[in-house]
């Protein structure tokens, strides 16, 4: 039944849900069926965004309609802030004239979560008469216990039309109140960054010989399956047992219901439509979605994949233009160790790019985005005792971003470290070769956040280095960016689908809303072939080999 459910939902795709173009115009928001006082508020307050992607315009009028949606395209596509838009513009749930929570949506982290939370803010501060802002949107991350503390209280006394929140954090909640976040009345669910939030692992020949390791992984998901796994079971519980006694249903009678002969009895559950969103979903995973969670409603699930042919140019070309008329993002490989620097063999030439057009539109200031506070602390009493203990970075490595930071990047870039990496240290290390380093906080502060998706200020005469991990990168919508830095084997030191989804987000920092960017790794020089196997810039070559690109030299080091 699996297979032709999500056949159902491929062909759903190919009959063409989305608003086309209209007759010498191109479609607008407010043709996507959004509210006319919706539309021009987001109008306001992100002038910049004259007219949908073409994902937007598939998935966003399912949403309205009501469809579960299964959402993959690639970074800067516009995804998360489509789904904002959607579910703003999804009826209040009431019960006995109450309001109740209308759309839950589950984020990785704190910093996707609050970004989400500025943009409607944003939206709610051009609106002629503003509705109170916790009666729109309210944020539940783990933030030292205070979301049991003010935030429990908060939601109850005024639940918001949209909840955003982290999978522990919601998870808490429900444990310490079931009846809290209203699972039984909601309109929507969203989970976005779903293939971080639900691991999976591929399904391997028996006759192979790491078939017990992907056992081993499978038993340890099964008995240690994740908070945003337990949430969605809970959540969609009902849909499950259907699911389940649907399993081996006769084909006739899914044609029979799907052609709406047969009232199915899923819509009469009363359980939310589920959309699920990334940029990378595995067919593990997607395997995993329709085969086995019973979440979805297979009679009502619309799959959007976008144009991936035509947007992954965008990843993969190291020319000057796409042919949609984006600048390229340009991929470069760096080794480095105690005798120099040096590019990975079989880089390319750069293509050089004509500066007509730079610095036409507003540049943003990182204070004003960031609300950059200097942290005293990081430079004091730490100080201190980081000069009495190892450091866990490579020097070479840190020297070899501060100089390349140093000479080509104008205004902000982004420092991603491996996940275990302690980035105050990383900050630290960096100021100390006299670069302004700060670790990313899209919520320690609230000036600028309106800048999080538009114009701002003049460009800071110190160009500012943001330093974050991949956990707290993912989604993240910075589009003043240039420069992305990667320091290691993204997900590694081993080579697998993990480590390509990773470099994928990762890279998608930069390059945003037809914008250029550069992606530069830098890996410690083990002097082996880069042929030989294991050695770190074949494992580099295999992470580009598999996304088609080809790395460019970072001229600097030549």
């Amino acid at each position: 039944m699996s297979r032709s459910a999500e056949s159902y939902a491929d062909a759903l795709a190919a009959q063409g849900t989305s608003i086309v173009d209209k007759e010498g115009e191109r479609a607008t928001f407010k043709d996507l069926g959004l509210h006319a006082p919706m539309t021009a508020s987001f109008r306001t307050a992100f002038p910049n965004i004259l007219y949908p992607t073409e994902t937007q315009r598939e998935f966003i009028p399912a949403i309205l309609e009501g469809k579960d949606v299964l959402l993959s395209d690639v970074t800067g596509s516009g995804k998360s802030f489509g789904l904002v838009i959607a579910l703003l513009n999804k009826p209040r749930t009431k019960a006995q004239n109450a309001d109740n929570i209308t759309s839950l949506f589950i984020v990785p982290h704190r910093d996707l979560a609050y970004q989400l939370f500025h943009w409607i803010q944003k939206v709610l501060n051009v609106s002629n008469t503003p509705p109170p802002l916790s009666s729109v949107v309210q944020v539940l991350v783990r933030d030292g216990g205070s979301h049991l503390g003010v935030g429990l209280s908060t939601l109850k006394e005024q639940p918001p039309h949209i909840l955003i929140g982290t999978p522990q954090a919601l998870v808490d909640i429900h444990r310490s109140d079931s009846q809290a976040l209203q699972l039984s009345m909601l309109s929507s669910v969203v989970v976005d960054e779903v293939d971080y939030l639900v691991e999976t692992v591929p399904r391997k020949d028996p006759q192979k010989s790491f078939y017990k390791t992907t056992k081993k992984a499978e038993q340890k998901i099964q008995a240690h399956p994740g908070v945003t796994r337990q949430l969605l079971d809970i959540i969609f519980a009902r849909r499950k047992e259907l699911n389940e006694r649907r399993r081996d249903e006769p084909g006739l009678f899914q044609q029979r219901r799907r052609a709406n002969i047969l009232d199915g009895p899923m819509r009469r559950l009363g359980t939310p439509q589920l959309i699920l969103s990334s940029a990378t979903l595995r067919t593990h995973l997607k395997n995993y979605l329709f085969d086995e969670s019973g979440w979805l409603d297979k009679d009502n699930v619309l799959k959007v994949a976008g144009n991936k042919v035509k947007r992954n140019g965008r990843l993969s070309s190291a020319s000057h233009q796409n042919d949609d008329g984006a600048k390229a993002t340009q991929h470069s490989v760096i080794l480095v160790s105690e005798h120099g620097i040096r590019n990975i063999s079989g880089a390319i030439l750069p293509v050089e790019e004509s500066s007509e057009g730079e610095g036409s539109g507003q540049r943003v200031s990182p204070e004003a985005v960031f609300a950059l506070q200097d942290d005293g602390d990081v430079d004091g009493k730490v100080s201190e005792n980081y000069s009495t203990t190892r450091s866990p970075f490579n020097p070479n490595a840190l020297e070899a971003i501060a100089t390349a930071f140093a000479v080509d990047v104008p205004s902000v870039a982004l420092l991603v470290l491996p996940a275990s990496s302690p980035l105050q240290r990383a900050v630290h290390e960096l100021r100390e070769l006299g670069i302004n380093a700060y670790g990313l906080d899209l919520h320690s502060g609230t000036a600028g956040r309106s800048h999080l998706l538009s114009g701002g200020e003049a460009v800071s005469e110190n160009p500012t280095l943001l330093v974050s991990t991949l956990a707290t990168t993912r989604g993240l919508d910075l589009p003043e960016l240039t420069h992305v830095f990667m320091l290691g084997i993204p997900e590694g030191p081993k080579v697998n689908g993990r480590s390509v989804d990773a470099y994928v987000h990762i890279a998608g920092r930069v390059g945003r809303f037809g914008r250029g960017g550069k992606v530069i790794t830098v890996l410690e020089d083990d002097e082996k072939d880069e042929k030989e196997v294991g050695s770190e810039g074949s494992k580099m070559k295999r992470i580009l080999g598999r996304l088609e690109i080809t790395p460019v030299r970072f001229e600097p080091f030549e």
